[in-house]
């Protein structure tokens, strides 16, 4: 049963292009008074680019972690909010990875935070690739691109080295919908 809570306010304490932060105060159904946090950002989308057993992969710089970090390619485009998922997929692909699917299938929604964050993403996985040049915004100043086979980036999963908690789901979900195979993983 969920319990009921009211908002019984809501204030706006920071915005930028990419997001917003509010801070709601709310009334839980016992009647104590409590605050929430609540980051918005609009849903994005994650492409699990597959070819021949193997698995492209970027590596850029996170900010909030100081290092770069290894992760299937993900974006959104705060600016086109009327681009549907698959288009913003193709496009991330073609700007992250220089690359162009022949095939494109949807594997899913996940949510990302739901503990402070309605945002989600849409899972793609795209074969039949093409390579037809990389684009990348200046926000991703540094991106790599590498192509391993899949089994390593089970290794990199397993040892920790791949943290992003949205490639790891995509990736996990793929399997499960058994899009990606155990013979994939040669």
């Amino acid at each position: 049963m969920d319990e009921e809570i009211k908002t019984l306010s809501s204030k706006e304490i920071y915005r930028n292009r990419w997001m917003s932060l509010k801070e709601d105060r709310i009334q839980r159904a016992d009647g104590s008074e409590g605050i929430f946090s609540v980051i918005e950002k609009s849903d994005f989308v994650v492409i699990i680019p597959v070819e021949n057993n193997e698995i492209y992969l970027v590596e850029q710089y996170r900010y909030p972690l100081g290092r770069k970090t290894k992760e299937l390619p993900q974006g959104s485009w705060e600016c086109s909010p009327d681009a549907t998922p698959e288009e913003v997929a193709a496009g991330e692909l073609k700007e992250e990875t220089g690359l162009k699917a022949g095939k494109m299938e949807y594997v899913g929604y996940q949510k990302l935070a739901q503990g402070y964050s309605a945002q989600g993403y849409h899972i793609y996985l795209a074969t039949q690739l093409e390579f037809i040049g990389q684009e990348l915004d200046e926000e991703e100043y540094g991106l790599t691109v590498e192509k391993i086979k899949i089994s390593e980036f089970c290794r990199l999963i397993h040892d920790g080295e791949i943290s992003d908690a949205t490639s790891v789901t995509a990736f996990l979900l793929a399997m499960t919908k058994k899009m990606i195979v155990e013979s994939d993983l040669d």
